[in-house]
């Protein structure tokens, strides 16, 4: 089911460089913090992660595939801890005035990181399954939808009516793909139960942004969060 997967991925790279050309790639290294760096470096290398690893395996190159893997043990830490700091660092500076219109703006990393943490958890879990394994990756992929995709509407398109029509784009895309694989034709339920116990789990974390989020029930995390000494 996966075995083109990673031309998808290659997509979403290149999606990533018009994504990030106006506010990162198109500025000056040196003007950029740290925690950008870090975090770009790991968001990228993950992306090609997951473009080759499915290609190696069509390619029938398994040790070159079990080699690359061994990596994502540093990588997906790397890209959650990355995560968790850049969102600490922007927040942390921020004005207390523009930290109470922003404060829920801090659901989006962190529950995008912990989706990402939970899919790349089960592939490991189930990294001697191969259906099972691809079908957790997949999901790790699938959370750098919202990021991506939700900076291209902004940056390229007229823009939208209210600015949760983002997240209900960029979210519903995500949730619709993982129903597409679950039901896409084909005898491997074995691969559907990964996609089919990550979907809730998305699906809940989606909901949540419009709904939880969007109220002051998170500000007190959100004042937590931004008091703890991580940056």
């Amino acid at each position: 089911m996966f075995q083109n997967s990673g031309y998808y991925f290659l997509a979403l790279l290149a999606a990533s460089i018009a994504a990030f050309w106006p506010r990162y790639l198109s500025k000056p290294p040196g003007s950029i913090d740290t925690y950008t760096h870090a975090h770009a470096v790991t968001m990228i290398a993950w992306v090609v992660l997951l473009t080759v690893q499915p290609l190696l395996i069509r390619w029938r190159r398994r040790p070159v595939h079990r080699t690359l893997g061994a990596l994502s043990y540093i990588l997906a830490p790397a890209v959650v801890i990355t995560t968790v700091l850049l969102a600490h660092a922007r927040f942390k500076a921020m004005s207390p005035l523009v930290f109470l219109g922003e404060a829920r703006h801090l659901y989006l990393p962190l529950s995008g990181a912990a989706l990402f943490a939970i899919a790349y958890v089960g592939a490991i879990v189930y990294r001697k399954v191969t259906p099972l394994h691809a079908g957790f990756m997949v999901c790790t992929g699938l959370t750098l939808i919202d990021p991506v995709l939700g900076r291209v509407l902004a940056f390229y398109l007229p823009p939208l009516p209210h600015t949760l029509y983002y997240q209900a784009i960029t979210f519903g895309l995500a949730d619709l793909i993982l129903l597409r694989l679950i039901f896409a034709p084909g005898d491997d339920l074995t691969t559907r139960w990964a996609l089919k116990t990550m979907l809730p789990l998305f699906i809940v974390a989606h909901a949540l942004w419009f709904t939880v989020a969007q109220s002051e029930t998170c500000l007190p995390f959100a004042r937590w969060f931004r008091g703890l000494p991580l940056t």
